[in-house]
């Protein structure tokens, strides 16, 4: 069968430091994208300092050692390239995207930001100004402080999952803490260099490879990979905020990690379920059918042994008990029948023209490529992707939902005005009762 992608051809190769390189060259534009991938995210927050791995990304990107904010920020600027961040849960990417003619004077820039960050004390506490504004709006949406919920149930206070952020948090990180976080978590053992676009290996050799290999870590790194969370049965939580007319829900319960052999099978089933916008059994059983709710969605959060299935929705105070049961419905049913041969085609046909789109473009490919690394898979994992979905059968897709979930394990919150909702919520077990203003322990 034809493969549904070939990869360029790149060079690979590792530093005495721990640092992987992969090489891209690609001729066909000038643009060129240099991107780190960090074995560490948010689940890496040290005990009563959550928010530390973000304020330490955002304070990286703040000036070096030899340049401050304003100088480092003009010398990409002025000429047109972008630095950029995404933090996850176990990974963290930095990087810059740029024209390859600048290359000269922006590697050094940025891997000066990599390796010798300013840590400056006026941009700590703007960073720290920053996302507390931004979780002060977080922490008044109901879908939010209902997943919110949801993760501290599932994995427990102790686990990084039921760990969250809060303006507090933020606030007391000191600039000392920062800097241990990233002695700690920013050194090359097991990070991944990906330089891709219009450029000639000759090149980072020459010009790069003394540096990054001058990169030295000051200590071993620290483990980030959090365990499967084990709960233990069913619950029910009632988070009051009074000045709602709907009720936020959030149902779900543990689910497979991306190191799980049944992992592609659960997502082809989750598809079914609720991640396939109008085509989902949610969407089209509850929404269109019943006409009772605006959205319902279910989705799979998957670390690489952690994972999570949640699925959200919300509905009219009014209406609560009637759609919630309708949803506890049709997730028995999905978990005693299974889904169908018909069901599982469509599914197959999504993922696979899904991940097409996931290709399209070099930052595309760099983004896909650190997402094989940093799960352990080789190239073949998405050259033979097609051939791989397309073998799953729909008996082994079916054992996989019998062996991952257990409807008497479901978790239930809802986020709502107590004398509208409580008594019905009550009615699917004790709730356990929270105001949305409590702090989460």
């Amino acid at each position: 069968m034809a493969k549904l992608f070939s990869f360029p051809s790149f060079e690979e190769y590792e530093l005495e430091n721990g640092l992987h390189c992969l090489l891209i060259p690609d001729h066909a534009q000038e643009g060129l994208v240099i991107a780190l991938q960090l074995p560490f995210g948010r689940f890496a927050d040290p005990q009563g300092q959550e928010g530390c791995a973000d304020i330490c990304i955002g304070v990286m990107q703040k000036g070096t050692a030899t340049k401050r904010f304003e100088q480092f920020s003009d010398e990409f600027e002025q000429r047109g390239a972008t630095l950029f961040a995404e933090i996850g849960e176990e990974q963290t990417m930095i990087g810059v995207k740029m024209l390859s003619r600048f290359k000269e004077v922006l590697f050094p820039c940025f891997w000066e930001m990599v390796t010798e960050p300013r840590f400056d004390e006026r941009e700590l506490a703007r960073v720290q100004q920053e996302m507390a504004t931004a979780l002060r709006a977080e922490t008044i949406d109901p879908g939010a402080i209902a997943h919110r919920h949801f993760f501290n149930e599932l994995a427990g206070p102790g686990h990084p999952a039921g760990r969250h952020h809060t303006v507090r948090s933020i606030r007391r990180i000191r600039r000392e803490q920062v800097i241990a976080f990233y002695d700690a978590h920013v050194v090359p053992e097991d990070c991944t260099l990906v330089i891709a676009g219009d450029f000639e290996p000759e090149w980072f050799a020459r010009q790069c490879r003394e540096t990054a290999a001058h990169w030295r870590a000051c200590a071993r790194r620290l483990p980030c990979e959090a365990p499967p969370a084990e709960h233990p049965g069913k619950a029910v939580r009632f988070v009051e905020k009074n000045d709602l007319t709907q009720i936020s829900l959030v149902v779900g319960q543990s689910a497979p990690g991306e190191f799980d052999e049944r992992r592609n099978r659960i997502a082809l089933a989750n598809y079914v379920l609720g991640a396939g916008n109008f085509s989902s059994r949610l969407m089209t059983r509850i929404r269109s059918g019943a006409g009772k709710t605006y959205g319902i969605v279910s989705h799979i959060a998957a670390e690489r042994r952690f994972g999570a299935l949640s699925i959200a929705t919300s509905t009219q105070n009014r209406q609560l008990e009637e759609v919630l049961s309708a949803l506890l419905h049709e997730f028995g049913l999905f978990y005693s029948d299974g889904i169908t041969a018909d069901e599982l085609e469509k599914a197959k046909r999504f993922a696979i023209g899904n991940m097409a789109f996931q290709l399209e473009g070099i930052t595309n490919l760099v983004e896909k490529i650190l997402w094989l690394r940093f799960y352990r898979h080789t190239v073949e994992y998405i050259e033979r992707f097609d051939e791989m979905i397309r073998a799953i059968t729909i008996e082994s897709v079916n054992d996989a939902i019998r062996s991952c979930f257990d409807p008497e394990k479901l978790i239930i919150v809802g986020v709502g005005k107590r004398s509208e909702v409580l008594s019905q919520l009550s009615r699917f077990g004790t709730p356990k009762r929270f105001h949305y203003k409590e702090r989460l322990v």
